[in-house]
């Protein structure tokens, strides 16, 4: 056999270079495409419960809660597709910037006000059991851990940042369908009965 001359070697270089690049970029394009999948959540229900208590006082320190926080949540979960419930509790139009905003929103249906007394939490978190729903807050409901166990690190309670005019989610939602607007309560309460039924969920996460 004869002697490898130096095109040889050289073209043996290029190759093994180039199956390294190839290697590499498959490696990176998969962690990173795995991470991708981490971020993002597909919502099946199409149905959203928002603690809008959490959602009102978002940055504000000291002050009252801000109606316009409400207002850039909505928005921004509407204009994915998503079935948006805000939950409140009672107090809140005490503690708020624009009392008579906040009326409006419960009066149209986009708010739902808690009974005077009663933790909004609960209903939160009874809500989005029943509808097989996500919950939208930066509170960890530790207080409610052990009568709703799949609200500790099930990846059901989604965090928020308001910046502007919008809303950024982590991890970030997506309905796979968009939800079908609700002609009244039946609706609601047929759900509520068939999850009461024991029917199978049909929420998944990546």
């Amino acid at each position: 056999m004869g002697a490898i001359g130096p095109l040889e070697i050289v073209a043996g270089i290029a190759v093994a270079a180039l199956v390294l690049v190839v290697v590499l970029f498959i490696l990176v394009y998969n962690k990173l495409w795995r991470r991708v999948k981490k971020s993002r959540i597909p919502v099946h229900s199409g149905v959203v419960i928002v603690d809008g208590s959490n959602v009102a006082f978002h940055r504000v320190g000291k002050g009252k809660g801000r109606v316009k926080n409400i207002r850039v949540i909505l928005k921004t979960l509407e204009k994915k597709g998503f079935d948006v419930k805000i939950v409140i509790d009672a107090s809140l139009r005490h503690r708020i910037d624009k009392p008579n905003e906040l009326e409006r929103l419960i009066r149209e249906g986009k708010v739902i006000q808690a009974p005077p007394g009663s933790p909004a939490d609960y209903f939160i978190l009874k809500m989005a059991e029943d509808l097989n729903a996500i919950v939208v807050s930066n509170d960890m409901y530790r207080d409610w851990w052990k009568e709703f166990p799949w609200a500790r690190g099930s990846g059901r309670i989604i965090r928020y940042i308001i910046e502007g005019r919008r809303a950024y989610f982590y991890p970030d939602i997506y309905p796979t369908r968009r939800a079908k607007k609700k002609r009244g309560t039946e609706e609601e309460e047929e759900a509520i009965e068939t999850s009461g039924r024991g029917g199978e969920s049909n929420l998944s996460y990546m």
